[in-house]
């Protein structure tokens, strides 16, 4: 399964003038035994979405953030939650037909 992350911006006031966001970073960590290390992807700022391949099932916490070229963290992440379920039915490809010549 893919967890996909759609980003929303806004205009944050207050930062010191010469303040620039360098990076955006999201992460996303599982809550079931051996799933509970982080996975982080760092993007351009202005990313419409990140997306993470191949999350098992279970409940993640996420976090979207900014940081600047110093890695130092600007405003308040967005954090969240989600969950992803296994499907409860999958398609496989079996054999349907055969043809049998004479040779």
């Amino acid at each position: 399964m893919n967890a996909l992350l759609a980003i929303a911006y806004a205009l944050v006031p207050g930062f010191p003038a010469g303040s620039v966001v360098a990076n955006i970073v999201a992460t996303i960590t599982g809550s079931a035994s051996g799933n509970t290390t982080p996975q982080s992807q760092t993007v351009a700022p202005g990313t419409a979405s990140v997306t993470f391949a191949g999350v098992a099932a279970d409940t993640y916490t996420y976090s979207v953030g900014a940081v600047d070229a110093n890695n130092n963290t600007l405003g308040t992440a967005v954090t969240g939650s989600f969950t992803i379920t296994a499907p409860s039915t999958i398609s496989l490809n079996l054999p349907a037909s055969v043809t049998v010549t004479q040779g």
